[in-house]
Order: structure tokens, then C-alpha cells, then sequence
């Protein structure tokens, strides 16, 4: 099961949950059912990452496809001119065109590159736009969960002494 859809789960239990009475604004959920789900939820955060990676690696790969041509385009201008220089009567010609082809290739190589590193950039915002999502959506579901949780423990007839511990946690741990 995907992170979006545990998310879709848990808020389906969480609008078929039971209200405290006079309090609309809150919902009385199964504590084990909350933390199945928040598991869940950190098992799969895992997968994002990994994407994350490969992105970086694909980025690394275009990068590498890019310089190879912009090798081979220098390679081949190169070779081009040396062919031109060999023909005596039209050497400044074969300069010229030489630069033109070196220009050239370099701009297709910067252009190359250039869309990699925007392709790669977009990718990555992408991704981290989606965590951020899924960070939200789990510290607003802790959030609710510690609250109802307070609730419930201060709703009990049960003497402070006896109530178990209850422990917030600032961080989400994985």
C-alpha cells in the first residue's frame, strides 16, 4: 500500500469515527488503529527517498550523456579541421568554419547540459513539493492523535496516579 493511500484510509476511519458529545470538532479514534497507520505511512516514506536517489542518479546520467557528446562533437570538429587544414589554398576557410563548428558544439553541449541540470531541478522540486505534503499531513494526524488522546485521558474517572504515561514527541522518529 502506497503512503497516499494509507493517507486515504486513515482519513476515512477518522470521518467514521465517533464524537465526543457537544464536541463536533472532534472524533474518538482506536489508538492501535492510529499507530497501524503511522506505521505504514513510515514504511513507506522509504520509496520517496529511494525516487528521490534515483532522480539524483538520472540527473548524474544525463550530466554524463551530455559531456560524452559534447566530447564527441570536439572530437569530431577537431578531426574536421584537421581534414580542412590539410587542403593548403583553403586553410582560413577551414578556421573558420572549425570555430563555427567549436561554437557550435559548445553551445549545443552548454545547452545540453543546461537543460539536464533544469530537468533534474524540476524533478527534485517535484518530489520535495510531495514530502512536504506528506510531512504536513502526518504531523497535522499526530497532532490530532495527542489531542485526543489528552481527551480521552482527562474525559477518564481515573486517579491521576494511576493514569499510564503519556509521552509528546517534538520529532517525528523513524
Amino acid at each position: 500500500m502506497d503512503i497516499l493511500s494509507a493517507l486515504e484510509e486513515l482519513e476515512s476511519v477518522i470521518e467514521s469515527s465517533k464524537k465526543p458529545l457537544l464536541q463536533s470538532d472532534k472524533v474518538i479514534v482506536d489508538q492501535e488503529t492510529l499507530y497501524r497507520y503511522i506505521d505504514l505511512i513510515r514504511a513507506n516514506l522509504p520509496d520517496e527517498i529511494r525516487d528521490a536517489q534515483w532522480v539524483k542518479k538520472e540527473e548524474q546520467r544525463i550530466i554524463d550523456s551530455a559531456r560524452e557528446e559534447y566530447d564527441r562533437i570536439i572530437m569530431e570538429a577537431q578531426a574536421k579541421i584537421q581534414r580542412m587544414a590539410e587542403q593548403t589554398e583553403i586553410v582560413r576557410l577551414a578556421k573558420q568554419e572549425a570555430q563555427e563548428i567549436l561554437d557550435s558544439a559548445e553551445q549545443t553541449a552548454h545547452e545540453l547540459t543546461e537543460n539536464a541540470f533544469m530537468y533534474a531541478n524540476d524533478i527534485m522540486e517535484k518530489i520535495e513539493k510531495q514530502l512536504t505534503i506528506y510531512y504536513d499531513v502526518v504531523q497535522d494526524g499526530r497532532a490530532e492523535i495527542q489531542q485526543s488522546l489528552r481527551q480521552l485521558q482527562q474525559s477518564q474517572i481515573v486517579p491521576e496516579d494511576e493514569q499510564q504515561p503519556y509521552e509528546e514527541y517534538d520529532e517525528y522518529e523513524t
